[in-house]
């Protein structure tokens, strides 16, 4: 069986600088992902160009076929040297996912992985390797539906030093807070909840880079989002047909066109009254979709998170409205935890009432944000059909 191989990247820059120490890259390969966390000396912008280059190095080279020894190797003689201490260091975690779950992942001087089977964390049994007179550790797995790997650097591990705790944040009491998370939020939020927890011990004042990466195995899951009436009327009854057709999730963005499946396939559409915010319009509900909302608003907010979900100095305040109760918190949360792929229906018709002098948003604005909604899904690691109508 193939799964969707889903990641998040989180990181915060040391207080002070413009620049993070620690890099994060993912890339995709024909059976799978690499996924390499990177932590250089020091901190600002030579800690940066060796963690960049680091990372780089890596990804570049296994995307390749090359050897683990031959990638530490070429990473070795390449990272410049540091003028003031004489060492060419950076820190590195480095994961092969395939598609069938087989995960490698090798570890030098990192804070050792953590691993979610079926929600529990378990430890793994590490083989030490010295290669090229540098200590790593290799270990593989057997990755299944819902599990979870999570990298971190050692700026959450150091979490709090000095501050709110003695020691910082050690790993045992980060395993300890991804236990009791999981006993309370799961795997979704995981990320954000260790991210958003090392902001707090730092007092929003990080005394050094941080990053949480994560890899989680999903089921491979469609999601179709119907937005805007079709140009041509009598193409009404083609995207009728397209929801009716569409297998997986099926989300309605726009009361126009809500209106238009509601008429083709004569179910009832109905206002949630109990959905009533001052800043987003209700959502409403219909046999055959699994969420309808208002559409340009709401899509705006939807690209607003989904950005902001990626920015660790922004977890704390994602994780809250994700949590709220409304539609673009849905949606958002529909693609974050169940789709691999996003195919997107764009009706290309004019609303009138969009083009009214004053009004904020008009037609050439929406598809502006349909566009940027797709690339934000690439980015994510999505796949993204775009169909006009």
């Amino acid at each position: 069986m193939e799964y969707f191989i889903d990641t998040v990247a989180l990181s915060v820059n040391k207080h002070g600088e413009e620049l993070c120490g620690d890099q994060i890259e993912i890339a995709d390969t024909k059976d799978g992902k690499i996924l390499v966390l990177s932590d250089g000396l020091g901190s600002g912008v030579k800690a940066n160009i060796l963690a960049t280059l680091t990372s780089k190095i890596a990804v570049t080279m296994l995307k390749e076929n090359a050897t683990l020894e031959d990638t530490i190797e070429t990473i070795m003689k390449t990272l410049p040297l540091c003028s003031v201490r004489k060492l060419s260091y950076s820190t590195f975690s480095i994961v092969k996912a395939s598609k069938d779950g087989t995960v490698n992942i090798f570890e030098f001087d990192n804070p050792s992985y953590f691993y979610l089977d079926n929600g529990a964390l378990c430890e793994v049994p590490k083989i030490r390797r010295e290669i090229h007179g540098k200590i790593v550790f290799e270990s593989s797995l057997k990755m299944k539906l819902g599990d979870q790997l999570i990298l971190v650097s050692d700026g959450v591990i150091h979490a709090g030093v000095g501050k709110l705790l003695n020691f910082g944040w050690q790993w045992k009491d980060v395993s300890a807070f991804i236990e009791d998370t999981m006993r309370t939020s799961g795997t979704t939020s995981l990320s954000h909840e260790i991210m958003s927890y090392t902001n707090i011990l730092y007092d929003c004042m990080p005394g050094d880079d941080a990053s949480v990466a994560a890899l989680t195995y999903k089921e491979k899951k469609t999601l179709h989002l119907f937005t805007g009436p079709p140009k041509n009327p009598t193409d009404d009854k083609f995207l009728a047909e397209a929801f009716m057709e569409a297998r997986g999730i099926k989300v309605i963005s726009g009361g126009t066109t809500a209106k238009i499946i509601a008429d083709k396939t004569g179910n009832e559409l109905r206002v949630k009254l109990d959905d009533l915010r001052k800043d987003l319009p209700p959502t409403a509900v219909m046999e055959g979709a699994d969420l309808i909302t208002e559409g340009i608003l709401t899509m705006s907010r939807v690209v607003d998170l989904l950005k902001g979900y990626r920015d660790g100095k922004k977890s704390t305040e994602i994780l809250q409205e994700l949590f709220e109760d409304h539609g673009a918190s849905e949606l958002s949360k529909l693609i974050l935890n169940e789709a691999s792929e996003v195919v997107i229906w764009l009706g290309t018709a004019v609303n009138p009432a969009h083009q009214s002098e004053g009004f904020v948003f008009n037609y050439q604005k929406k598809v502006e944000i349909v566009h940027e909604l797709k690339m934000v899904l690439l980015e994510m690691g999505k796949e993204v059909l775009l169909y006009t109508i």
